[in-house]
């Protein structure tokens, strides 16, 4: 018999078991029907919220100039979209209240939407953005079911992730997706930061597809190049709704450095456009490059797009059929290759530099073929040209005298040099470079014709990087240097592989063959009666030669109208060579000559080049005559009265700053032959007056004063958007005009 107590514990006992396995078969009862009835609904939920197998993109490396400037990048921008609808298949109810309360919200906070919206992206006002935002409203409502990815902006934008995280921050937007909609696409831009500078070699990145519709990716110069450095190793993970889970790290690609120099290309680009303009031609190319080490400093490729219009561009056009004419276009080079020619006669001992050679009053038929000519006639009572005259003057009749006295009967030994001196190498710089090649008795269609042909250009093909290669083996004093595009490859600042400048064939030209070459391209300059001498410069002597080759269509050169390929190559200072550069045009209209168009080309990149070099006291570029006061911004006069002080003009103030005190504010006139500073002060809680300021100074007191700036133009500010002395509002933006 239980007594009291005991029975009490008992029965206790007795509810929690009935209780707990109660709860145990409501629990299994559950968990059956989530593993059978809801089975399909919660694998929907699950996919929804991991993703297996994600991809976790490496960065993309760098392209660099030859100084560590970046010249191609890679930036994230975004693009961001509203979703106005909002769907719940599972519960009617829950759609129902989040659509009712959406449409609230959106109805009372848009117009400060909008106005946040137009701070950060001042291109459209306020009233643009609301009556945007709330057209996409009114589509979603006329037609239920509504627009999933209607744009946040007016207009196509790409925003910066700065911004991103700001509009994040405005009313609507910083609740939750449901409500605001908010849907942000990441796009990964390859960006030039020197615009189409070098487009041609540093290639592109371009998203195309296939007939499946299947993207990938087409790359063209450096990129495709160096594509398996750039790229790095993709990791991979899987996504959960509110984190990544790694599984395999990302490793970013390493950046390329080049032997580009930004400074150099614009003005080798600069100057071979103004050509192409004023000539009405239909593509030019240049390569510059340093002696010493064959570094390429500066490759430009421009074909006509238009009245007026030169392009940079990996694409075909009507002129141009390769993604690079310098180092992809094969060309016969017309009288520049002379210099090839007779390098190979001078080494092999069939000709000495004080010879002669008959011109035949300037045409002669070598092999029953068409009789050659020369546009230079000679003069009156010669009957022959010194090896000198023979480059002066580009007499295609005296090269093949010289070439075809000298190797008519062992045409094999010529053919031999030329491969020797590299006219058939391929330096494989980018992917598509092309091989050069010539006519070689090895050919069945062989004949001694063609020997003549190869003396003054024709019966080869060439590329630009090709013959700049040779002139700079003359520059060199007669070792072959390989053209060095990229010097080397970086990771996190440190090189981490270098690509030593390389010498294919030391002393390939004999020191005395070099010499004598040196000596007869100087004539071809800077004789008065020398066809290069629109490329003769005042301040230091240059050398080189001058080239127009006609450009055949299928083997022939009887079409109208003919074009011509106009070319110079030489290098500068011819004393002491430093850099090597080849100019190359084509054109079908006057005045076909190489050194009319291209040499002009030539001198102005070799005169703006040698100026980078000189330098002179500061004292002799003082005017002594005129009393000139320098420009000076408005803004912070500590830097300015140092630099002053410094040269010595004149300054009336009440104050003297040191470039080490805190900035004292001023404003500049100019009176009389003096510098007159006003100083200013700036309360931190109003917008200060940056009008007159440079980029730097209104920056700095904008964000002072608690104001997000924005700059459009460049030189010194001209207009604010916001006016001074107003009360200045944190966070707000501020858009800052500069002009020069």
């Amino acid at each position: 018999m239980f007594t009291f107590k005991k029975d009490i514990i008992f029965r206790f006992k007795i509810l929690v078991l009935f209780l707990f396995g109660l709860w145990g078969i409501v629990i299994m009862v559950k968990a059956g029907f989530v593993m059978f009835k809801e089975r399909d609904y919660w694998n929907e939920v699950r996919k929804k919220n991991i993703t297996y197998n994600k991809t976790i993109p490496a960065k993309r490396g760098n392209i660099l100039s030859d100084n560590g400037e970046i010249l191609v990048s890679s930036l994230v921008k975004y693009r961001i979209f509203i979703d106005f609808d909002y769907t719940d298949p599972n519960s009617k109810k829950t759609e129902k209240r989040v659509r009712a309360k959406k449409d609230s919200i959106w109805d009372a906070d848009v117009a400060e939407l909008s106005r946040g919206l137009a701070q950060i992206l001042p291109r459209w006002s306020a009233k643009e953005f609301e009556k945007h935002l709330r057209e996409g409203l009114n589509i979603n409502r006329r037609r239920g079911s509504g627009r999933r990815e209607y744009p946040l902006c007016p207009g196509p934008q790409y925003i910066t992730y700065s911004q991103y995280k700001d509009i994040k921050k405005l009313p609507i937007m910083n609740l939750s997706s449901a409500y605001s909609g908010l849907i942000a696409k990441d796009f990964i831009d390859r960006k030039k930061v020197f615009g189409s500078l070098a487009k041609s070699t540093l290639g592109d990145i371009v998203a195309s597809e296939d007939k499946k519709g299947k993207k990938f990716n087409v790359t063209y110069g450096l990129e495709k190049k160096y594509d398996s450095l750039l790229r790095g190793e993709n990791g991979s993970g899987w996504q959960e709704k509110s984190r990544l889970r790694v599984n395999k790290p990302a490793h970013n690609g390493v950046d390329v450095q080049t032997t580009l120099n930004v400074e150099m290309q614009d003005i080798c680009e600069k100057a071979l456009r103004n050509q192409l303009v004023m000539r009405d031609a239909m593509a030019g190319w240049a390569i510059l490059m340093e002696v010493k080490t064959g570094d390429i400093k500066a490759i430009v490729n421009l074909t006509k797009a238009g009245e007026g219009i030169y392009i940079e561009t990996n694409e075909q056009t009507e002129y141009s059929k390769t993604p690079n004419l310098a180092l992809c276009n094969l060309m016969e080079p017309g009288s520049i290759f002379k210099t090839v020619a007779l390098a190979a006669a001078l080494e092999e001992g069939r000709i000495s530099p004080d010879d002669s050679v008959p011109h035949h009053n300037g045409a002669h038929r070598f092999y029953g073929r068409k009789s050659i000519s020369d546009t230079h006639k000679p003069k009156a009572g010669t009957t022959h040209y010194s090896i000198t005259e023979v480059l002066k003057y580009s007499s295609n009749v005296g090269m093949g005298e010289i070439i075809n006295n000298g190797f008519k009967n062992d045409a094999k030994t010529f053919t031999n040099k030329l491969k020797e001196l590299g006219m058939n190498m391929n330096f494989n710089l980018i992917e598509s470079e092309a091989t050069p090649y010539f006519a070689t008795p090895a050919r069945k269609s062989w004949s001694l014709a063609d020997l003549v042909s190869l003396s003054y250009g024709y019966a080869s093909m060439m590329t630009a990087v090709n013959m700049v290669a040779f002139y700079n083996t003359i520059a060199n004093g007669g070792d072959l240097m390989k053209p060095r595009l990229v010097k080397g490859i970086v990771k996190d600042g440190e090189t981490i592989k270098e690509f030593a400048p390389e010498v294919i064939k030391e002393g390939v030209l004999a020191p005395t063959t070099t010499e004598a070459l040196t000596k007869m391209l100087i004539e071809v300059v800077n004789a008065e009666d020398g066809t290069g001498d629109k490329a003769k410069t005042k301040e230091f002597v240059s050398a080189g030669k001058t080239g127009t080759a006609r450009i055949a269509k299928n083997g022939r050169y009887d079409y109208s109208p003919i074009e011509y390929l106009l070319s110079f190559c030489g290098f500068f200072p011819a004393d002491e060579p430093q850099y090597t550069c080849i100019v190359q045009m084509v054109n079908n209209k006057a005045p076909r000559s190489g050194g009319m168009t291209s040499g002009v080309v030539f001198k102005e990149i070799a005169e703006k080049i040698m100026a980078k070099h000189k330098r002179a006291p500061l004292a002799e570029g003082k005017d002594t005559i005129n009393s000139l006061l320098p420009a000076i911004k408005n803004g912070n006069m500590n830097a300015t009265s140092y630099l002053i002080d410094e040269i010595n003009i004149g300054i009336e103030s009440d104050f003297r700053t040191s470039y080490s005190q805190e900035p004292q504010w001023g404003v500049v006139n100019k009176d009389s032959n003096t510098i007159v500073f006003n100083e200013i002060e700036f309360e931190t809680d109003k917008v200060p007056n940056v009008k007159g300021m440079g980029a730097k100074d209104a920056l700095y007191l904008t964000k002072r004063a608690g104001l997000k700036a924005r700059i459009s133009g460049y030189g010194r500010v001209a207009e604010q958007s916001i006016k001074a002395g107003e009360k200045a509002q944190k966070g707000a933006y501020i858009l800052l005009k500069l002009e020069p």
